[in-house]
């Protein structure tokens, strides 16, 4: 492929004139005057830019392109795409293709500067005969996707990632020392995201040209400065798969993966994958259901079953063909005659289930022989019985609180509860936790019993419940309230959640069903007072908007662990609102003016 001479190697303007092509070309005005007519076979097109007249006929810049290179005026890379079709080409073919990982030189000291691997599948295309400019095609793998090669990490090799990238796919490269340009070839970035983006995808391929200029390090902004000047347009994107001999791939969501993105070849039909895989893990988590309810009877196994069909199907709920958008389909701004999806996948069924699977969730978090069950279900559905972990230092607590506390706590032995696991994970992520953490239980009255003390530190972690028992329980009405923050584990820089500890008339110790700020508290104790015969349950629990009561249980929050009069906080809570307010504190306001009975409203919060 040559680049014959012309008068130009400018960049392409937006308008020509026919003095202006002779100009370009090389050719006499006269020339360009008789190639305006329709008997010659080369002729010009019809003007087309704006501003055109009869007297004076003007035309686009691509339009002059492209005709140049398809009656064999060429002009220079620097003023045109190279890929133009015409007589000449270019016809390339799949020469290679390898994987690179680029990385940072050093990892940062501070965490927020440190970034993973990114991992990229480069095909390379070449003419025939090995001769003249490349085309790469660049796909990041997943878990990463394609603008994190657009950043400027710190302490990146070469610069950026980008550079890192045509500095690694360039290593190689001879350049042709007879060519009649300084052109290497052009790399595409093809787009590939982690996660579904129900927006444009076709505008996010990038195209760069690589000219003998970038074989060494050079001004960290070069390569992004040509990349942000334009994008590919359609008709770019047309003369690259015509001189690919084939469409783009488009890759779904989080699809791909070394495996599917090496093996993948253009145009050439495959076997449909049976899961994509951004549902693995979900898929996986159906199969260890099947797996437990397979040694259960009766409604437990069949709630079981359900909770792993409840996440399959919500996990497939955006690939199926009939669901919109469909994340496995070709977008619809995507043009069918440039690009095809890479891979197509032929889902299992999924029956719409969405509940049915409570008292399968709850077996779960506390019987099931595998953890990875056990935290995925927690993940998806949150635990049913607890709000979250805390850890707690029981030497900041108030005498009495801690005496009834730390003394009603017994021993147990080793556990299989994912429940138990979780607070001896919470008390092993503190610095001063001592080795040989001890699980134990203490006497929640509601939600999992399971603690962890470390001994010697008089650190506790505990379970939050997500319901308080109602004060006319047997539990006895509140008397006393702790309210205090507890200890920091992990976390960059942000403040522990907030709890609160009441001691009723009977000393029992419960916890209020809110961790957090001030305004979750606050709410809680709204609850309990405005619906006395109703236990306080923590999801609905509409935060507190009550400013004298968020800003008293915030002093208290932040002044450290004391004991305060239930009634010096309940004073502060203002008369329930209508039943009409569009804000009620759950969804109990309206179940406690009906005519159900109160046992079925306990048991439905």
């Amino acid at each position: 492929m040559t680049f014959p001479w012309t008068r130009t190697s400018r960049r392409l303007a937006d308008a020509y004139s026919a003095a202006d092509i002779a100009r370009l070309t090389g050719l006499t005005r006269g020339r360009v005057s008789q190639l305006r007519s329709v008997d010659e076979s080369d002729a010009l097109p019809e003007p087309d830019a704006p501003g055109s007249t009869a007297t004076r006929p003007m035309w686009r810049g691509d339009t002059v392109a492209r005709w140049c290179a398809r009656t064999g005026r060429r002009l220079p890379p620097r003023t045109a795409s190279w890929l133009m079709p015409g007589p000449d080409g270019p016809r390339l073919r799949r020469e290679s293709q390898q994987t690179l990982q680029l990385r940072q030189k050093d990892l940062p000291d501070d965490p927020d500067l440190r970034r993973p691997p990114i991992d990229v599948h480069v095909a390379r295309y070449i003419a025939a005969d090995g001769s003249g400019p490349s085309v790469w095609l660049a796909t990041v793998l997943a878990p990463g996707e394609m603008r994190r090669l657009l950043g400027w990490p710190h302490k990146w090799p070469h610069g950026s990632p980008l550079d890192h990238l045509v500095h690694e796919i360039l290593a190689d490269t001879e350049p042709d020392q007879p060519a009649d340009t300084d052109l290497l070839g052009t790399l595409v970035l093809l787009p590939t995201i982690a996660e579904p983006e129900y927006g444009s995808m076709s505008g996010n391929v990038r195209m760069l040209q690589l000219h003998k200029a970038d074989l060494g390090d050079g001004d960290a902004d070069r390569l992004h400065g040509r990349l942000r000047q334009r994008r590919p347009s359609h008709d770019e994107l047309r003369d690259l798969a015509q001189a690919l001999g084939h469409r783009l791939p488009w890759w779904p969501p989080g699809c791909a993966t070394p495996a599917l993105v090496s093996s993948w070849a253009p145009d050439v039909p495959r076997s449909p994958e049976h899961v994509p895989p951004p549902l693995a893990g979900a898929q996986a988590f159906l199969r260890r259901c099947e797996s437990a309810a397979a040694g259960l009877e009766g409604t437990l196994r069949d709630s079981v079953l359900k909770l792993g069909m409840a996440r399959w199907y919500m996990a497939t709920s955006g690939w199926r063909a009939d669901s919109f958008p469909n994340c496995g389909a070709l977008p619809k701004d995507c043009d069918a005659d440039i690009w095809q999806v890479a891979v197509e996948f032929n889902l299992p069924p999924a029956p719409a289930v969405t509940s049915g699977f409570d008292e399968g969730l709850e077996w779960v978090m506390e019987n099931a022989l595998s953890q990875r069950l056990a935290r995925d279900a927690l993940l998806t559905f949150n635990d049913p019985g607890s709000a979250g972990t805390v850890l707690v230092d029981t030497n900041r607590l108030p005498p009495q609180l801690r005496d009834l506390f730390t003394k009603h706590v017994t021993l147990a032995g080793a556990s299989g509860s994912y429940r138990a696991q979780r607070v001896l994970d919470a008390l092993d992520a503190h610095p001063d936790a001592a080795a040989g953490s001890e699980l134990g239980t203490w006497p929640a009255l509601i939600g999992p019993a399971w603690c962890a003390t470390s001994p010697g530190t008089g650190l506790v972690a505990l379970h939050v419940p997500r319901v308080m028992p109602a004060p006319t329980s047997p539990a006895g009405a509140p008397l006393e309230v702790v309210l205090l923050r507890t200890e920091p584990v992990g976390g960059y820089g942000q403040s522990a959640p907030a709890v609160g500890f009441v001691i009723t008339d009977q000393d029992r110790v419960l916890l209020l069903p809110a961790q957090g700020l001030s305004v979750d508290l606050a709410a809680a104790i709204e609850h309990a007072v405005w619906h006395p015969e109703v236990p306080t349950p923590l999801p609905g629990l509409a935060r507190s908007s009550n400013e004298p009561l968020v800003a008293a249980v915030d002093a208290l929050v932040e002044t450290g662990p004391r004991v305060t009069p239930w009634e010096q906080l309940t004073a502060l809570v203002r008369p329930r609102p209508s039943q009409g307010n569009p804000f009620p504190c759950c969804g109990a306001v309206e179940a406690v003016t009906d005519d159900r009975s109160k046992e079925e409203i306990r048991g439905n919060a």
